[in-house]
């Protein structure tokens, strides 16, 4: 009998120990699905107030002036504007040319350096 009451405490031991166990893991488990929560709340926040404050420039006056200069071409009463022409080529002749320069031996380069001769 006493055989049969030990094994029975032993038993309501270990079924106890489970018990904790699991309620120990569960806790371990919400502690950090409420630490990934808090993360992405701050993170929302920071978003929003990113947003904020984006909004707060759109809604500026010097945004909506920008915009009307840049965007849609308008100028303030008396305002002369200024339209310069596109200098991409300009660039792209550039690079042809140093391509050019490399492509011509070290020599040659000399000579034109030395008899005054620069393109």
């Amino acid at each position: 009998m006493r055989k049969l009451i030990l094994y029975g405490v032993i038993i309501f031991q270990v079924i106890l120990i489970i018990s904790l166990l699991r309620g120990i893991q569960l806790s371990m488990r919400s502690k950090e699905r409420i630490a990934n929560l808090e993360e992405r709340k701050q993170q929302l926040e920071d978003e929003v107030r990113e947003l904020k404050t984006r909004e707060e420039y759109i809604n500026s006056p010097y945004y909506l002036e920008r915009v009307a200069r840049e965007e849609l071409q308008l100028a303030k009463p008396g305002e002369t504007v200024v339209i310069l022409p596109d200098t991409s080529y300009l660039i792209s002749d550039k690079n042809q040319k140093i391509e050019e320069d490399r492509e011509r031996p070290n020599y040659l380069k000399w000579w034109d350096v030395l008899s005054g001769k620069m393109n």
